[in-house]
């Protein structure tokens, strides 16, 4: 067997695997359009009714949608800021405390999440601040933390330590070297910091339903609501929104990774 042959036939099982993998989340995209008021792939026509089901307030999928959308962006925001100062912190200082601090902010990577819901539902309640938004920020920054802060520990790694010696040999203070030095170096780290942690709190579920009930409910929580109550085709209808929306992204970055790489080796 020659070696194109072993290629041609490695790249077929790939792909057979991915396609076992990626093709039956592509059933939602059908059974979103049936007309039948349960899930079913449509037989006697098509029907865009639950898609208008998902415009509407009164079905609460308008709310759970923005407030999944404010609680992620603030999340990515605030977790990125701490972790990086954090991450910024631990490399310039060196002693156990960074080790400490660090094993600390790791630590919602190793406690199961339905050990700290129970214990922070005792804590929210304590400060009245059940269901509701800063509640939910709370839980969800601290869970994103480890994620930002592993993405910009990993950027802060590729950084040599001499551009920083060197600026501050010419003089440069403190907030001049992290604006021109540092900041720009781990841009991609902060990016990809921000990104991991809008994704950790758009996703979050299992302490979000121990801290949340009526008055600030997120998409997960309303998708996790809406199936144990009936098997709704909205949810198909959701599924395919966001499953568009994320390849749209994918293929956006796809293009656009693609058009800088033919213009870097065009210079």
């Amino acid at each position: 067997m020659t070696a194109a042959t072993r290629n041609r036939l490695l790249m077929g099982v790939v792909w057979i695997l991915l396609l076992f993998l990626f093709l039956p989340v592509l059933v939602v995209i059908p059974v979103s359009i049936t007309d039948k008021s349960y899930l079913s792939l449509p037989v006697d026509g098509i029907s865009f009714e639950h898609y208008a089901s998902l415009a509407d307030p009164a079905r609460g999928w308008v709310p759970s949608f923005r407030n999944s959308a404010m609680a992620a962006a603030a999340t990515a925001v605030i977790a990125t800021a701490i972790a990086a100062a954090f991450a910024v912190g631990a490399w310039i200082r060196a002693g156990w405390w960074p080790s400490s601090v660090r094993l600390l902010m790791l630590s919602p990577l190793i406690v199961p999440p339905i050990i700290y819901a129970v214990g922070v539902v005792r804590v929210l309640s304590s400060m009245s601040m059940l269901d509701t938004f800063w509640g939910v920020l709370i839980v969800h920054v601290v869970l994103s933390l480890p994620m930002a802060f592993l993405a910009i520990a990993a950027s802060l790694s590729n950084l040599d330590a001499r551009m920083v010696m060197a600026a501050r040999s010419l003089g440069a203070r403190p907030m001049t070297i992290f604006g021109r030095v540092i900041l720009p170096n781990i841009a991609p780290g902060l990016a990809a910091g921000a990104f991991l942690a809008f994704i950790t709190s758009w996703d979050e579920i299992t302490v979000t339903l121990f801290i949340t009930a009526r008055h600030f409910v997120t998409l997960p929580r309303r998708i996790y609501t809406s199936i144990t109550d009936s098997i709704d085709p909205a949810l198909a209808a959701i599924a395919a929104v966001l499953l568009i929306a994320t390849m749209a992204v994918l293929i956006t970055q796809s293009l656009f990774a693609g058009r800088e790489k033919k213009t870097g080796s065009a210079r």
